[in-house]
């Protein structure tokens, strides 16, 4: 079974085409990408209604979804904080009620904390971990029920230091999916944030594999720009082999952030144009590029 290529529809962010979802649909479907990425607030912004429109113009242009994105402080399930984890349970359970409506089978992302959360300046860092991941994997108990009524596939996204302090290896949110217990949780590599962690990243990723919790997969540059446009430090074609190794059949998809006109600029820390002044075909161009990429180092 080939991997299906996606793309994160906040690529798209800073362009004319930024609000306009069925505008991104279509730009994505150009760049011959089979999977749309949104958002948790876009899905629970639709009407029922507009989710079908959605779905079946979708369906027109050969595209499905999947679902990326996470919690803040305000409903931190990790939190110390009582009222803030009932809120996030409250939350998830509801935007995984609501994925059916676009035929979504997967949510990724640092759906396990806030993201961008930071252990508090005083007190032990550690101490604070160990108490974090203890509520988090007992509010995700809920939250893994209602994964598995709706059929959906929670994984947890490894990112770096600088975004959550929770796990920031493949070998650590294995050991947190393990002891959330349930067979739909999942653990979700990304290349960005592997390459600043990983001693080894094509050992990590058939570490996962091998574990049967490697449930979602990222690619993008070290810097975030599109794979294989332009140069790149990463061994992509290592990185295809380790996938083929762990057995990963699922989706691919590119997150790439290069626009300093993108709403959340500031918290990816873009501060320079990565997409060289492209313009809006010129990224429709590059995201094509990165697909056709990315299928011939997983088809090697």
């Amino acid at each position: 079974m080939k991997n299906q290529i996606g793309l994160h529809m906040g690529y798209w962010w800073g362009t004319e085409a930024s609000d306009d979802l069925n505008r991104i649909l279509e730009l994505t479907a150009q760049a011959e990408l089979e999977i749309l990425e949104v958002n948790p607030a876009c899905l629970l912004r639709m009407t029922p209604e507009a989710c079908q429109k959605l779905l079946r113009r979708a369906k027109d242009c050969g595209v499905r979804f999947t679902l990326n994105g996470g919690l803040d402080a305000t409903n931190d399930i990790a939190s110390g904080d009582e009222a803030a984890r009932r809120k996030g349970i409250e939350y998830c359970i509801r935007v995984l009620e609501r994925m059916s409506e676009l035929e979504m089978t997967l949510w990724s992302g640092v759906n396990y904390s806030a993201w961008l959360r930071a252990p508090q300046p005083e007190g032990d860092a550690q101490e604070e971990k160990v108490r974090a991941c203890g509520y988090a994997v007992q509010s995700l108990q809920p939250i893994l029920r209602a994964a598995e009524r709706e059929g959906i596939d929670y994984c947890f996204e490894v990112v770096n230091r600088f975004e959550q302090f929770l796990f920031n290896t493949a070998q650590e949110a294995v050991a947190f999916a393990e002891a959330v217990g349930s067979p739909r949780a999942k653990v979700h590599l990304d290349t960005y944030h592997m390459n600043i962690e990983e001693d080894n990243t094509c050992a990590a990723i058939c570490f996962a594999g091998v574990s049967g919790r490697l449930g979602h997969f990222h690619a993008g540059e070290s810097n975030r720009r599109v794979p294989g446009v332009g140069a790149s430090n990463l061994d992509w074609r290592a990185i295809g082999r380790a996938l083929r190794q762990a057995g990963y059949a699922g989706a691919v998809v590119m997150e790439p952030f290069v626009l300093t006109t993108a709403f959340n600029a500031k918290r990816t820390r873009v501060w320079r144009d990565l997409s060289h002044g492209a313009t809006l075909q010129q990224l429709v161009c590059d995201a094509q590029t990165g697909g056709r990429f990315l299928r011939g180092i997983l088809e090697e």
